[in-house]
């Protein structure tokens, strides 16, 4: 694969999944977040309206939260804010090692194999990503 190829069809491409993935997990995150931090500063105030005749505001009460603890259930399970923040750094150590290779800086100046240097560290990148998604499926699974 040459030099061209390579940074646009797997450089440019991982980038962009992981910018799209970073973005998808944040909105995720963002949203459910603010729907949490809406729900719990409704209870206290509707436990305040609640009176003896108010049997439907208690079942409101109860279902935001129920519907609170879903939430923090799924951000648990499903870690947006961890995979939000991991595709992000990701993103940004392969567009930083792709921008010093593309100036012919630090350890790629003057290198007769700054490419396959690139590569490698570029792949590292990678598959360290790979592997820390990896170690969070089975740390899940314990």
């Amino acid at each position: 694969m040459d030099q061209k190829t390579y940074l646009s069809d797997r450089i440019d491409d991982q980038i962009n999944w992981y910018n799209k993935k970073s973005k998808t997990f944040q909105s995720r995150f963002k949203l459910l977040k603010v729907i949490v931090i809406i729900g719990s500063v409704t209870i206290p105030f509707l436990v305040g309206m609640i009176e003896d005749g108010t049997f439907n505001l208690k079942i409101i009460v109860g279902i935001i939260g129920v519907l609170i603890a879903a939430i923090e259930g799924i951000l648990s399970l499903y870690k947006y804010q961890e995979l939000w923040l991991q595709y992000r750094l990701a993103s940004e150590m392969l567009q930083r090692e792709k921008l010093i290779f593309l100036t012919n800086s630090g350890i790629y100046h003057e290198n007769p194999n700054a490419f396959k240097d690139f590569v490698k560290r570029a792949e590292t990148i990678m598959s360290s990503e790979n592997q820390t998604w990896l170690e969070g499926q089975q740390k899940e699974e314990a």
